[in-house]
């Protein structure tokens, strides 16, 4: 197979795409035999089913695509999971006789452009099988009727053998040596790979992300050079080195195997290289909700590379707005979503400059990148943005759990405010430092950044209010606008309605939730 550098950058954080199914319904799983078979009964579950034909939008039972693969497994569980070409999908399934029906069913978001036509065979697919009433089994192949007892859906009996393509995640366990035996894996590390129909294979090495292109003829298996992502992880001791040695290893493979649930890679002499075992598989994250923090992102379209150690770039989506840090600054938007398809707009950010070498010019790239995103996929615990050419440009994880810092007691310090009504943020001007500790008392106090105050507040679930502060009267001339920034930001107190803490974040909000002060807290 030809290399496709293309899917080798969308396959870079590829992982297994998993269902989440709502309803559970156990049911008897059975097919009776049709006129070909009379009077034989045959187990609809247990077989794995792929499909031959469908009904397409004139009424003619046609092919599938080549170099696509629908499935569909009937569990005994009355589950039906399976791959719908592109995506993943799943639903509950009841049987009654001849009798069939599929209902509840989801599916995975991701968008395939290979080959053609792809995606509206999928979606007739998935239409065809919520339209299932019956079916027949026949000298092993499956049919699937409609309402109206047309023949919608033809399936043979799939391979029962574990092919290596599929979305099938393997975490490696040892490595062979300098000498040749097998070392166990560093603890603390994860080092995986999953191989895709298209001849792309990737994961993480142990501290980067990887990938690479591959052939295989039965059971020999040939594997390109990896291209991987720039970081350096210092823990634990040894990382980088076996980080090296495996990806050295993945060029002298020339033969793989099958044992249980392992997977093994040897060299042309039959020497194991690599072993790894099937990893449990992780239900997709929602985009909406979810704390996402990038790992990388694309340099140019024809790099990927890691965010600068030391900085950290977050997205939350949540109510049509998206928010986080670009690194430095602190930014908000708008974006809309139609199924996979993803647009981002009305893109602002705070004005701060940060002297780290790098990090503006990474912040400008990422917001960029995140203005000409056209889609997205959720894969387990990472989220990819991609452009309208199916490029990936942003590469998130779902972000660590933080423990929200407590409002009283903390002290809280000011990264920007807004207008009233929320128009227009800023920065607060650097060498200024405004902060607010919020007593259990009642009462919050700080630095309006020249002068110290005081007012009185009071508290109702997460709804919050200020008294108008009391201040000291020094007056203060630098750094030029610094005392007008204060009666700004004491006039901003008063306007708060509520709060809201994320981590170490507590944004104060008006009456319409709008954000007005944003401050991070100070960790003992």
């Amino acid at each position: 197979m030809a290399p496709n550098r293309r899917r080798n950058r969308n396959f870079i954080l590829a992982t297994a795409s998993l269902i989440v199914i709502v309803v559970a319904c156990i049911v008897t799983a059975g097919c009776t035999g049709g006129t070909s078979t009379p009077g034989t009964a045959v187990g609809l579950a247990g077989t794995s089913w792929t499909l031959d034909s469908f009904l397409d939008e004139n009424g003619t039972l046609v092919g599938v695509l080549p170099g696509t693969e629908v499935t569909a497994a009937f569990g005994p569980d009355g589950k039906v999971t399976g791959s719908a070409g592109c995506n993943g999908y799943g639903g509950d399934y009841q049987i009654d006789g001849t009798s069939l029906s599929i209902s509840s069913i989801a599916q995975t978001l991701k968008l395939c452009l290979e080959p053609e036509g792809i995606m509206d065979q999928e979606s007739r697919f998935i239409d065809l099988l919520g339209s299932a009433a019956g079916c027949r089994i026949e000298n092993d192949r499956l049919i699937i009727t409609d309402a109206e007892g047309t023949d919608v859906l033809v399936f043979v009996k799939g391979d029962e053998s574990t092919g290596l393509a599929g979305n099938t995640w393997w975490t490696l366990t040892s490595l062979a040596g300098e000498n040749g035996t097998q070392t166990p894996v560093l603890d603390g590390t994860g080092v995986t790979v999953t191989f895709s129909a298209e001849g792309s294979l990737g994961g993480s090495a142990g501290c980067n992300h990887y990938s690479a292109d591959y052939t295989v003829d039965g059971a020999a298996l040939t594997i390109e050079p990896a291209i991987r992502t720039e970081m350096y992880c210092s823990e634990p001791e040894g990382i980088m080195d076996q980080e090296d040695r495996y990806l050295a290893l993945l060029t002298e493979v020339a033969s793989y195997r099958m044992e249980d649930n392992l997977l093994i890679l040897a060299d042309s002499e039959g020497g194991d290289l690599l072993v790894f075992e099937k990893a449990a598989q992780t239900p997709d994250l929602p985009l909406v909700g979810t704390d996402w923090v990038l790992e990388s992102y694309s340099a140019n379209g024809d790099a990927v590379s890691s965010v600068i150690a030391g900085t950290t770039i977050t997205a939350n989506f949540d109510d049509g707005n998206v928010t986080g840090n670009a690194g430095c600054n602190h930014y908000g938007g708008q974006y809309s979503l139609d199924g996979a398809d993803l647009t981002v707009s009305s893109l602002y950010s705070t004005l701060m400059y940060c002297e780290t070498p790098g990090v503006m010019e990474q912040e400008a790239a990422f917001m960029g990148l995140l203005a000409n995103v056209s889609s997205y996929r959720t894969e387990g615990d990472r989220l990819i943005l991609t452009d309208a050419e199916g490029t990936d440009l942003l590469f998130f994880v779902q972000a660590p759990e933080v423990t929200p810092a407590p409002l009283a007691g903390t002290e809280w310090t000011l990264e920007s405010f807004s207008s009233p009504g929320g128009e227009t943020v800023s920065s607060v001007i650097v060498g200024t430092t405004i902060t607010a500790v919020f007593d259990p008392d009642g009462n919050v106090t700080g630095s309006a950044g020249c002068n110290s105050y005081g007012a009185g507040y009071q508290l109702d679930g997460t709804n919050l209010t200020i008294e108008p502060p009391i201040s000291t009267k020094m007056h203060c001339g630098e750094p030029e606008g610094l005392m007008n920034q204060e009666t700004r930001y004491l006039n901003l107190l008063t306007s708060v309605a509520g709060y809201h803490i994320d981590g170490d974040r507590l944004d104060l909000l008006d009456d319409a939730g709008k954000t007005l002060l944003s401050y991070s807290a100070g960790r003992p």
